[in-house]
């Protein structure tokens, strides 16, 4: 067994995939044993995945619309909370285009892995929206006949716009090269476009005066940074995993882009909980039953097991136990981070619908009536095949892309 030189452990550059190297968890070297074929084992998983996808749209197209669980009360159902999830992962983009718009060219490392997945999952997070629309064909009407008035329609039509331009971006950047002066047209135009959806997204909620829990301006901004912190966490753990699934050694230069985005995941996480302490701190001091829901009531799990230690408190501590040096310390803090935006969402989207929208009677209230009770919500078997069948899109699209795209030229 050749031992690595005392050079190669400093500068983290990767030695031949032949060499019989040990794994050292104290440098973590984010390697593994190569798995036996991970594409085939990865095309398979996400087979599986497709395949729930089918039984959600038999569900919903063949056997009905009513086997969702969203009712009149509550509109939007799991798909929606699939939908915002999605949209975080615009801040991808911004990711990818830090090098070429901002100079700041350590990201370029993960530009094009940062582009692919930003793809992916938009695709997959804008199908939602079409999974819970009766008629998903009217949904070209949005593109045709415009309503930029409302932030629901200024989203459709930049979102798209948005999906064209980082597509563009990510074949120039493979054809050309970050140098190539279209490349930065279209990234500064991916860019701009990626903050419209954002900020219009977060209004959705933000200009619903009707729903206490959603409005006030601080939506547009809070969704700004959870982008930017979720898609820190995406390519930390996407990167991280694929470099162990294939067996392959993180270079010294992705390494270091890592290390990077893993500071920068630490400090917005410690803002989104400021952001979040005062969303709830706010609502608390005024009464919101929304509020009552979360802190004591009955998804007062969600909110202090999950959104809170899993999605903040543990990762932030992961994140500095880490020193930024153990990549699979870091991988597991931005898994965490993820599973508690999620959560989040879900609380966020579902919790806001629960009370109705004529008032508020108190809970110990005598005048009975729907306006003494909370709506109720429970997702149904479809939406959850369906969200397992859309997440497999992701995968196994990301798995087709690993095998013929070169996402991974500019990382060593």
């Amino acid at each position: 067994m050749k031992k690595l030189s005392n050079l190669s452990l400093l500068t983290g550059v990767a030695e031949s995939r032949t060499m019989d190297t040990p794994h050292d968890l104290a440098t973590d070297r984010a390697t593994a044993e190569p798995a036996p074929d991970w594409f085939t084992i990865g095309l398979a998983v996400g087979m599986v995945m497709l395949g729930c996808l089918l039984f959600g749209l038999h569900q919903i197209f063949v056997v009905g619309h009513h086997t969702l669980g969203n009712t009149k009360e509550v509109p939007w159902n799991l798909f929606i909370v699939n939908y915002a999830f999605a949209i975080s992962s615009i801040g991808l983009s911004y990711i990818a285009s830090f090098g070429i718009v901002l100079g700041l060219k350590q990201f370029d490392a993960i530009a094009r892995r940062a582009l692919f997945l930003a793809i992916l999952i938009i695709i997959a997070g804008a199908s939602n929206v079409i999974l819970d629309a009766r008629q998903p064909l009217n949904a070209i009407n949005m593109m045709l006949t415009p309503h930029l008035t409302s932030p629901m329609g200024v989203v459709a039509v930049s979102i798209n716009l948005y999906l064209i331009l980082i597509i563009a971006e990510l074949y120039l950047l493979i054809k050309r090269g970050h140098h190539d002066p279209l490349v930065k047209v279209v990234a500064v135009a991916a860019f701009l476009t990626a903050v419209v959806v954002h900020s219009y997204h977060g209004a959705i909620f933000g200009l619903a005066y009707s729903r206490e829990f959603w409005h006030g301006p601080y939506y547009p901004i809070y969704f700004l940074l959870s982008a930017l912190f979720a898609s820190s966490a995406i390519i930390i753990l996407v990167s991280v995993m694929t470099y162990r699934a294939t067996g392959a050694q993180i270079a010294a230069k992705l390494r270091d882009t890592l290390q990077v985005t893993g500071k920068m995941l630490l400090y917005l996480l410690a803002i989104g909980l400021f952001f979040l302490y005062w969303k709830i701190k706010t609502g608390f001091y005024f009464g919101k039953p929304e509020a009552a829901l979360l802190i004591h009531g009955q998804y007062a799990l969600n909110f202090w097991a999950v959104e809170v230690f899993l999605g903040y408190l543990l990762p932030i501590a992961l994140l500095i136990r880490s020193r930024l040096e153990n990549l699979n310390m870091m991988a597991l803090a931005s898994l965490l981070v993820l599973m508690g935006l999620y959560v989040g969402r879900y609380d966020f989207i579902i919790i806001g619908q629960l009370v109705p929208y004529l008032g508020f009677v108190p809970f110990d209230s005598e005048m009975g009536g729907s306006m003494s009770t909370l709506a109720v919500y429970t997702p149904t078997a479809a939406e959850v095949a369906a969200t397992i069948g859309l997440l497999g899109v992701v995968w196994t699209g990301y798995i087709l892309g690993m095998k013929y795209l070169p996402l991974g030229e500019e990382e060593k």
